[in-house]
């Protein structure tokens, strides 16, 4: 639900920059992931979170000029101008227009478009700016053109948008968190049948999402290395003549151990992971959140070891999460860099974050929840 807090901003920057009353104002959350990694795009599963206070607002107004989108974003300081029948061109505004291309063009052509968009994400924290950009871009376009569309279906629209029109073969996990997710609840997702559960975790408890300072890069040095392990994972499965590697499950190690390296280990991360996931919600149902911990303190060494899409600053930040009192901790999002989430008592957050802070300089404490 939107409330008049989390749009305000938007609302008086659209104002100032336009000189005229919005007609739309929207705004969805950004994501945490807890557990399952790079797993939603081989059809396994997930258990994100949405968060409270990062997201993404939208302002829009009708226009003046048939087919044409001013869009201003805070995070650049600048508008950009397209038309609605752009194609993608490496910017920014892609998310945007592709959005509106998806839910809105005959609208826009005729309408003309203005957008004011402001977000609390980082950018490069791994919390999925660009999935929320593009919920709260077709929530927005559908309200002011009077349509309707289920959260769950925004969520594969705007999927589709980031794998056909950006290019990037991501998986559903971020769309899907920020349409239909519930702000500091756990969601277990199949990323397959699009069945899902929110899942509450304990109170004691609390998930403090730190920056590590290194901007996530899912281009691994110029290199599509986001798109290298999606290819990997896709020539696993011919090898393995199966449809996805979610057709796999533990009892298949033995097998996967004959494909060559690296698709060895990439297969076998997906595998493990997705039994974390299921294992995780079962321990945050019992309240088991020690076993949880150990959960994230294996997963992010799979992610380390056997998908090799951790850096060095986030290694080291998981093992001192550790030593300060933290009972698990991961680096989440797509990799490279990014964020890691640390599970910590309620009643140690202060003193722990302190430690981080102090003893990393280039971090810094983005959400707990």
């Amino acid at each position: 639900m939107t409330t008049d807090h989390e749009t305000a901003s938007v609302r008086a920057a659209f104002e100032k920059h336009f000189g005229t009353t919005p007609d739309v104002v929207a705004y969805s959350p950004g994501r945490v992931n807890l557990l399952g990694e790079h797993t939603d795009y081989n059809g396994g599963f997930v258990l994100p979170m949405a968060l409270r206070g990062l997201g993404v607002s939208i302002a829009l107004g009708k226009g003046d000029k048939p087919g044409v989108i001013e869009a201003y974003s805070d995070t650049f300081d600048q508008t950009e101008v397209r038309m609605i029948t752009d194609s993608r061109e490496g910017r920014w505004s892609d998310y945007l227009l592709g959005c509106l291309k998806a839910v809105a063009e005959a609208e826009v052509a005729s309408t003309g478009l203005r957008v004011a968009l402001e977000t609390t994400l980082p950018m490069g924290a791994g919390l999925s700016s660009s999935a929320a950009l593009e919920v709260v871009s077709i929530k927005a376009a559908l309200a002011l053109y009077g349509r309707e569309m289920n959260a769950v279906d925004v969520a594969i629209k705007a999927r589709a948008v980031e794998n056909d029109f950006v290019g990037m073969p991501c998986g559903i996990m971020d769309q899907f968190a920020s349409s239909v997710g519930d702000p500091g609840v756990a969601m277990f997702l199949n990323t397959r049948t699009l069945a899902y559960e929110l899942v509450e975790t304990s109170p004691d408890y609390a998930f403090v999402i730190i920056a590590s300072g290194v901007s996530h890069q899912l281009t691994e040095g110029g290199e599509d290395g986001y798109a290298t392990r999606v290819a990997e994972c896709q020539a696993a499965c011919k090898a393995l003549s199966i449809d996805m590697i979610s057709d796999l499950g533990v009892g298949d190690l033995a097998r996967i151990e004959d494909l060559p390296s690296p698709l060895d280990r990439r297969v076998r991360h997906v595998v493990t992971d997705n039994q974390r996931v299921l294992e995780g919600v079962v321990a945050l149902r019992e309240g088991n959140m020690l076993r949880f911990g150990d959960l994230m303190v294996d997963s992010h060494r799979s992610q380390k070891d056997d998908y090799q899409i951790t850096v060095a600053e986030t290694d080291a930040l998981v093992d001192a999460c550790l030593s300060y009192g933290a009972l698990g901790a991961r680096q989440t999002g797509g990799g490279w860099g990014g964020s890691v989430v640390a599970l910590v008592e309620a009643g140690g957050v202060e003193s722990f974050s302190q430690k981080v802070l102090a003893d990393f300089a280039k971090t810094s404490i983005l959400a707990v929840t």
